[in-house]
């Protein structure tokens, strides 16, 4: 099995200084270059440029023993310097290889592998010279393509399996939904009261009274905060909650609480209403508990 043709990636990196050639890049010539060509089960033959020029040679350096395509090496008696080894290709046109004419080099892998075979389109550019291009393959079997594709659906059968949870559980909002799921408590359902607050003079401010719902083990409290005017734009990130004893002492270590509110920023001078919402332990409720609730960006 192989997959479809032209999936190719090109990677270019410009050196620094540096060239395969022993020759240095004279005044006001080209940029030289290392060019990799990754060819990825491609069995088709897919072409690639490979910039070369009369200045400097290129080195082409493969990943496996090669032939050039026999109607093809006459074309290369015209070059300063033509070498066609096990592996690799050194070329040095004697002449600019003009964009509208380039040569086109067909290289076949002797090992049977996919691809079988690749294109080099030489071309000379301005400013620009390859001085070395590799060229490497990265097969994947029929087998391996299989293993993948039963991880991937392994993997989208536990997302879905979430989703699906999340899901149920969107379907069933409002009262109604939490007595369906069972997070309300069916002897004394919702209970609220307004508790003693002691808000914070800093940045934005409460509104109004602040209400405790409490169904089982699930604690919500409501409120509403105001921005005043003149103040920056606010949006609130996970709520720091303290549960505390009888004596205002801290019952456990402090813990972070999503915070939900509608909109998610708030202007200068907007309100909103805001819910943050905890589960108590059973059968230890703390006796009071204290909210720190800053601006996401600290």
């Amino acid at each position: 099995m192989f997959l479809p043709s032209s999936l190719v990636t090109v990677v270019v990196m410009v050196l620094a200084g540096a060239a395969a050639d022993s020759e240095q890049p004279r005044e006001g010539g080209r940029q030289r270059t290392e060019q990799v060509i990754l060819l990825r089960g491609d069995e088709a033959p897919a072409s690639h440029g490979v910039r070369v020029a009369p200045e400097a040679a290129t080195l082409v350096l493969f990943d496996t023993p090669i032939a050039l395509a026999s109607e093809d090496i006459p074309a290369l008696q015209s070059f300063e310097r033509a070498e066609v080894a096990e592996s690799s290709l050194v070329l040095r046109p004697s002449v600019e290889l003009r964009a509208d004419a380039p040569l086109k080099l067909t290289v076949r892998f002797r090992d049977g592998r996919s691809p079988r075979q690749v294109q080099l389109v030489l071309t000379s550019v301005r400013g620009v010279v390859d001085t070395q291009v590799e060229v490497l393959r990265e097969e994947k079997t029929e087998a391996h393509l299989v293993a993948e594709l039963a991880k991937l659906r392994g993997v989208c059968a536990a997302t879905e399996a979430g989703l699906a949870a999340l899901r149920a559980r969107c379907a069933r909002a409002g009262l109604a939904g939490l007595f369906v799921s069972g997070e309300m408590d069916r002897e004394d359902g919702v209970k609220a009261h307004r508790p003693e607050v002691e808000p914070a003079r800093r940045g934005v401010s409460p509104q109004g009274h602040v209400t405790i719902f409490r169904t089982g083990d699930t604690v919500m409290v409501g409120l509403k905060l105001e921005n005043p005017p003149g103040q920056a734009p606010w949006g609130p990130g996970p709520a720091r909650l303290v549960r505390l004893d009888a004596r205002g002492e801290s019952l456990e270590e402090a813990r972070l609480v999503p915070v939900v509110m509608e909109p998610e920023r708030l202007v200068s001078g907007q309100s909103a209403l805001v819910g943050v919402q905890w589960e108590e332990p059973p059968g230890a409720p703390a006796v009071a508990v204290r909210l720190e609730v800053v601006d996401a960006g600290g």
